[in-house]
């Protein structure tokens, strides 16, 4: 709980770069427990922080992941109590991060602590990556995986209510920008509306979502596109030359980048054509949708754990995007999703975790851990 509450108190906006406080607090906590950390600085001051305790078997490796960013705060006034100190009502932790993903990280600290003051080995190494700017660019895990250490499988720790996740889509942001030509409006002939032209591309988009919704994978359901934010024009009485659009995209097995990056390229090059606007297009995210095999023995062993606490050992698909996707895709290996808190409550205002799965969480994480081998 400590824990927990310490990490919320530590603003940790990654479209600010302020993460590096709560990587200096990580590397204090594991550097007092006396285990092995380093830091790799990613930009400036923010930088992933990586923890590593010795097992009996140090042929064999379960790693955790876990982002240290948060969203932004949002407006404070909105928040029943402030976002950046941590309240405990109703049997609740409320504060900025708590659900996603501080809580679960909180956990994953507390096991560690817990192994150590006990004098406990884990069956194996255990690996803890704590990485910077997931909320945004993925650049923590992107630096990461240029030399990443081996590992047998990989925890994601993020909100799950505690059941275990098996796959997620991926997703990709794109922004389109729409070049006209402006003119007065009274002669509107004598231009070329941006904003027409951008009606154009949404209208395509929306066509392609009702395909997409045709389709459906077990764990990842339907492929999805969606605008999401539009801009244009400058002044009433003037014929817009310019619009810009961005478009969020959500992949299931099977499409990737380019797959994506030319069903769009396609509705830009027939906008283009019709319209004499010039159409261009960027990808500003991209992470690869991810799926493990449920039947895979470090998953069954997550299961069995479930099971013997009576919980809910049902796969599941998580349902937003996380990095367990560009982990699997880089390290080829097993990856789960899992970990307190529900992702519903992520990203809101009056943001919160239930105490009784926190407290759950940092159990079931020691447990495997200790008994976890391959």
């Amino acid at each position: 709980m400590e824990i927990a509450q310490d990490l919320i108190r530590l603003e940790s906006d990654s479209m600010q770069g302020h993460e590096g406080v709560v990587g200096a607090y990580i590397d204090t906590f594991y550097g007092q427990l006396g285990i092995e950390t380093r830091k790799q600085i990613c930009d400036e001051d923010r930088a992933n922080i990586i923890a590593k305790i010795p097992g009996r078997d140090n042929t064999h490796c379960t790693m955790y992941s876990g982002h240290i960013d948060t969203v932004p705060l949002g407006d404070v006034k909105l928040w029943e109590s402030a976002p950046l100190e941590p309240r405990i009502r109703g049997g609740r932790l409320y504060g900025r991060g708590s659900c996603d993903m501080k809580g679960s990280i909180a956990c994953a600290m507390y096991a560690a602590e817990y192994m150590r003051d006990h004098h406990l080995q884990p069956e194996c190494d255990l690996l803890f990556v704590y990485d910077v700017d997931e909320e945004n660019a993925n650049l923590g895990l992107k630096h990461y995986l240029e030399a990443p250490e081996a590992a047998d499988f990989v925890i994601v720790g993020e909100p799950t209510n505690l059941q275990l996740a098996v796959g997620h889509r991926g997703v990709m942001a794109f922004t389109v920008t729409i070049q006209g030509k402006s003119c007065h409006a009274g002669q509107a002939q004598l231009g070329k509306n941006a904003i027409y032209a951008a009606a154009d591309v949404i209208d395509a988009v929306r066509k392609l979502q009702r395909d997409l919704e045709k389709i459906s994978q077990i764990y990842l359901g339907s492929p999805s596109i969606h605008v999401t934010q539009i801009q244009g024009g400058s002044k009433v009485n003037v014929v817009p030359d310019k619009a810009v659009i961005r478009i969020d995209r959500r992949l299931i097995f099977g499409e990737d980048r380019q797959s994506c990056t030319k069903q769009l390229e396609q509705i830009l090059e027939d906008v283009q054509g019709k319209s004499g606007c010039s159409c261009f297009m960027e990808v500003t995210t991209y992470c690869p949708p991810g799926k493990t095999d449920g039947k895979l023995p470090a998953l069954c062993a997550v299961t069995r754990l479930l099971e013997a606490k009576g919980m809910d050992s049902a796969l599941q698909a998580f349902e937003a995007s996380c990095e367990a996707g560009m982990l699997q895709e880089s390290l080829g290996i097993p990856v789960a999703i899992w970990g307190p808190g529900s992702i519903e409550q992520a990203h809101k205002i009056d943001e919160f975790v239930e105490l009784e799965q926190l407290y759950m969480g940092a159990e079931l994480f020691i447990e495997l851990f200790l008994t976890l081998k391959f």
